[in-house]
């Protein structure tokens, strides 16, 4: 009995001893925000060097268990904030309070860098642009999101079309990327890629002005509603942008959307009101009988003299037909919420804009639903649902021939004296002195664009295997991007132009549809080899894209109709229909030691029924190596708490345009009977994608505590097999062929520097400055130097030779002594661009947000000065600054006079962007007043566009005619002037 008792005793005493052994222990906290001291709801905390880890819960609270009583170090971090790390083992820090200081440099911001992983910006070994929620719509109201990158992304050059409605912008990124294409980044919204192409409407064809690119019109990206953003990442050249293969060449904008959150479910409405007037007008010249003795011929001069003495009073037309004040209305609903299992977001938009231009303006409607919902532990599945309806009427400005349907170009030659109103009947006035008369072409004709559009993305992540330090992720996204667009240019019968023409009454329709499906699958699997994080992906990608268009004329309408119908001219102007397939497959490793030393080597695989050979894969590398030499141990400086060098390497493509690679019938009379012949371009089925490497070098610094950021990057870009039409010998039968011939070398120096300028308990300011340069240079043609793009020589034109920039801007008079054989007066290029971004905060309450950009050199062919010169009506024509009785009208600088460089003009500028001035009630006042109905209130006012300050003469030195072309987007014909838009703001949190 005795022995069994201990043997009995022995044995608890052992399972005692073990119990205490294997004991666990757990550790408790609670997160907060230093500033506000409010409790972070979401905060993530990780056990370093595994996969352990828990999220904070409504009350910033949280527990976590550990299997034995060795120590650990805690990882906590939340997007936003600076990550801290915290020691803790048994009956030792196992009770934390923590307070987590926003992070104003964005060190610990999450970036993409692959199609199915995402790394810390401390250590990104490229420089990616990242534009905030707050930074893109926390100012001021913005029209469309492309407009709400201007002075916000180094490398970025960005040009509009005009100020109508609407949009209608292009986006170059470090520079020249192709030759003959648009050189516009690729878009993915939410995984999904979207189509941003510039929609053509008809009304350069129905006005004369030529080609679709002239139309004025609008990019798709005009769709979205920017406060449905949470954030935009740029990939800006091919170092970075690599993984995303041939449609990269031109870089690459992530757009992610907001998600919903654990927690109370939140509703927020805004309300937005405000009006727009003119950036800026140019002023008209007066008129006396000695200006129209010395502007019109002597067999003209009576009937003008007699006109200016029966004048009852002068009409400012500039003033009349821009200087109106329009309405601006934009309203947002949203809801958002959820728990551990499902989370939603919930947003509408209501945007209603009236344009500084007579029955001009734009309406959006968009409804959006973000879901993200845990189906197990182990998968979870979130989709995008994103509807849109937009309507815009974009009236008529711009370049025109023959016709006379632009505000600008009429009123360049109609002297002030002319009363071109209808009388108190309705009827017109005849212009006698051009083809139109531009105020009934403003009240009667029509350029509308319909837009129905819906967006649907998708992922679906599986947690294969997970142990404390490996995890295997299956991801599965895709999505569609469907949008149709439906046009209207409508001139009526009644108009002074139209009743010239054998058939009056001219009605363009335009349908455009599009359906672009994408599909990836990706592995990635996560692992610790020792003191180095390894994560390695592979995947695939399937891309498919449906266009259809029509565009049918009718002329010699019906008074009163614009069915086609009623015209007696009935014509197919164009119809188009093209499928393209693209496949790739992709691998890519990632190695980080100790967030060291962060190496990333990767390759895609593309191939594309654009090429000449369908079947063909492309190979697209990438590697990149950053070294955090402030981890390192011997590193031990209070003052450079940052120290990362980094180098990238990378090569991406632009697709071959469709169509280069076959020999298109045309249709043609042949003996009376319809038939097709060979078209004058004849295809090249050896044609390859343009292709473009970039080596990038860097080196990112942080100072006091990391409280100042320093980024700076050097580029050099290369891109080969630009394609360019090849011109044939008559003996072919044909004119051209496309071919890989040119190369294009960029080179550039991005910097940028942000920080807490200062930050006490009452005042805070946070500043960023960025400075960005590109140079680019034409390496080699392939065929003889050319000049191209504008309206030729006389104006000013483009020089494309070996040597020189093709943004290199040549004209009269002639000069042997250059290989153009022109005189060179500029390039479109500027030398430089610099922002300031600045966000004051006073007492936590009251903030003042602006952000100003300047650019530096850069040439505009501003052939708006033409017209108002040949028209007499310039503002300062009759006066003569030299003093040598000629006009200045008809004698501009530089000598010799009145040749090409009398248009070619300094586009520099200085430009206040954006003012936001905003105060949020204290929580204690809202909770006195309203109880728990009211979580916050914030009221302010904002203008967009609030300042000039240039010496060009134009409306703006950012608008082009050609604003979507890759070469020359910087040719200035009587464009819509950019509105300044001021807001009063009112956003109520519940």
């Amino acid at each position: 009995m005795r022995n069994i008792y201990r043997f009995s005793l022995v044995m608890f005493l052992s399972l005692l001893s073990m119990g205490w052994t294997h004991a666990q222990y757990s550790v408790s906290g609670v997160v907060t925000d230093e500033r506000t001291g409010d409790p972070m709801i979401g905060a993530s905390i990780l056990v370093q060097n595994t996969t352990k880890g828990t999220v904070t819960d409504l009350d910033g609270r949280f527990n976590l268990n550990f299997d034995d009583n060795s120590p650990a170090t805690l990882i906590i971090s939340s997007l936003g904030y600076l990550s801290q790390n915290v020691d803790v083992s048994p009956g030792n820090n196992t009770s934390l309070e923590v307070s987590l200081k926003e992070d104003a440099t964005n060190l610990e911001e999450v970036v993409v860098t692959g199609l199915a992983s995402t790394v810390k910006r401390s250590n990104l070994a490229n420089a990616v642009s990242s534009v905030s929620s707050r930074e893109l719509t926390g100012t001021t109201t913005i029209q469309t999101t492309d407009g709400a990158l201007y002075g916000k992304i180094a490398g970025a050059n960005i040009r509009s079309n005009g100020g109508a409605p609407g949009g209608g912008l292009s986006i170059q990124l470090r520079g020249i990327s192709s030759l003959i294409g648009a050189s516009q980044p690729l878009i993915i919204l939410d995984g999904v890629y979207i189509n941003n192409s510039f929609q053509r409407t008809g009304r350069a064809t129905v006005t004369g002005a030529g080609g679709a690119n002239q139309d004025d019109g609008a990019n798709r990206l005009a769709d979205l509603n920017p406060a449905d953003i949470e954030s935009i990442e740029v990939l800006k050249g091919p170092s970075a942008a690599a993984i995303y293969g041939t449609r990269a060449n031109a870089g690459v904008i992530i757009i992610t959307t907001k998600r919903g959150s654990e927690g109370r479910t939140k509703v927020s409405l805004a309300q937005d009101i405000g009006f727009a007037q003119p950036l800026r007008l140019l002023g008209v010249d007066g008129w006396s009988e000695e200006k129209i003795n010395t502007f019109f011929p002597e067999n003209r001069r009576p009937t003008e003299l007699q006109r200016f003495r029966e004048s009852t009073g002068t009409i400012d037309y500039e003033d009349y037909f821009y200087n109106n004040t329009a309405v601006l209305s934009n309203t947002r609903l949203t809801v958002s919420g959820g728990d551990e299992k499902t989370k939603f977001f919930v947003s509408g938009n209501i945007n209603s804009e009236d344009g500084t231009v007579k029955n001009t303006g734009f309406d959006r409607f968009s409804l959006r639903a973000n879901l993200d919902h845990n189906i197990t532990d182990n998968i979870k599945l979130g989709v995008s649902s994103n509807y849109i309806k937009s309507n815009t009427q974009r009236g008529f400005t711009g370049n025109q021939n023959n016709t006379g349907a632009s505000i600008g170009y009429n009123i360049a030659y109609v002297p002030n004296y002319f009363d071109l109103r209808p009388d108190e009947n309705g009827n017109y006035p005849v212009n006698p002195y051009f083809g139109e008369n531009p105020i009934a072409v403003t009240d009667h004709a029509v350029n509308d664009s319909d837009v129905q559009r819906f967006v649907q993305a998708f992922n679906l992540d599986v947690d294969l295997l997970r142990t404390n330090n490996s995890f295997l992720r299956a991801n599965v996204a895709g999505g569609f991007d469907f949008y149709q667009n439906s046009t209207l240019v409508y001139l009526p019968e009644f108009l002074q132009f139209q009743r010239g023409q054998a058939n009056p009454g001219d009605a363009f329709w335009g349908k455009q549809e599009s359906f672009n499906t994408n599909f990836q699958a990706a592995l990635v699997y996560n692992f610790n080899w020792g003191k180095v994080n390894m994560n390695s992906q592979a995947g695939m990608v399937r891309l498919d894209f449906t266009n259809s268009s029509l565009f049918n004329r009718g002329r010699g309408l019906v008074p009163g109709q614009t069915n086609l119908r009623q015209a007696s001219i009935q014509e197919i102007v164009d119809q188009f229909n093209s499928e393209v397939q693209e496949a790739g497959v992709f691998v890519q490793q990632e190695a980080n030691f100790e967030d060291k030393i962060i190496g990333t080597v990767g390759v895609r695989w593309d191939k594309s029924t654009l090429n000449g050979d369908p079947n063909q894969y492309y190979a697209f590398p990438r590697a990149s190596v950053a070294f955090n030499v402030a981890n390192f141990d011997f590193w031990n400086s209070s003052v450079l708490t940052q120290l990362k060098p980094r180098i990238a390497y990378g090569e991406t493509a632009g697709p071959v345009e469709f169509g280069n690679t076959f020999t298109r019938l045309e249709g043609a009379n042949i003996g009376g009977l319809l038939g097709s012949v060979v078209g004058t371009q004849i295809g090249n089925t050896e044609i390859r994608p343009e292709t473009a490497t970039e080596l990038e070098f860097g080196v990112d610094l942080g100072l006091l505590n990391n409280r100042f950021s320093l980024e700076a990057t050097y580029y050099i870009k290369n891109t080969q097999n630009n394609i360019q039409n090849l011109n044939l010998a008559p003996s072919t039968g044909v004119n051209t062929t496309p071919s890989n011939e040119a190369e294009l070398q960029n080179k550039g120096l991005e910097l940028s520097l942000s920080g807490t300028v200062v930050d006490r308990g009452n005042f805070n300011w946070f500043s960023r400055i960025m400075y960005w340069q590109n140079r680019v240079n034409m390496t080699r043609l392939g065929i003889p130097q050319y000049t191209l793009g504008g309206f030729g020589p006389a104006l000013g034109t483009f020089y494309y030779a070996e040597g020189f920039a093709p943004t290199t801007i040549v004209g009269t008079p002639a000069d042997p002594n250059h290989p153009s054989g022109f005189t060179v007066w500029g390039n479109a290029q500027p030398k430089f661009n610099a922002s300031a971004y600045n966000v004051l905060r006073i007492y936590n309450n009251l903030e003042l947000s602006f952000l100003v950009e300047w650019r530096q050199g850069g040439e505009n062919i501003n052939l708006t000065s033409f017209l108002s010169d040949a028209g007499g009506t310039t503002n300062g024509w009759f006066g003569d600054d030299n003093g040598d009785g000629i006009p200045n009208g008809r004698q501009r600088p530089p000598e010799p006079y009145n040749n090409a460089g009398r248009w070619v003009q300094d586009a520099s500028f200085v430009k206040v962007r954006e003012i936001g001035l905003y105060y949020t009630l204290p929580k204690a006042a809202l909770t006195n007043t309203f109880g728990n109905a009211l979580e916050g209130v914030r009221f302010g006012m904002s203008v967009n566009n609030a300042f000039l300050f240039t010496d060009y003469q134009g409306y703006d030195p950012e608008t082009s005619t050609f604003g979507a072309q890759s070469v020359a987007n910087n040719v200035d014909i009587a464009p819509y002037p950019t509105p300044r838009r001021i807001f009063f703001h009112v956003n109520l949190d519940f």
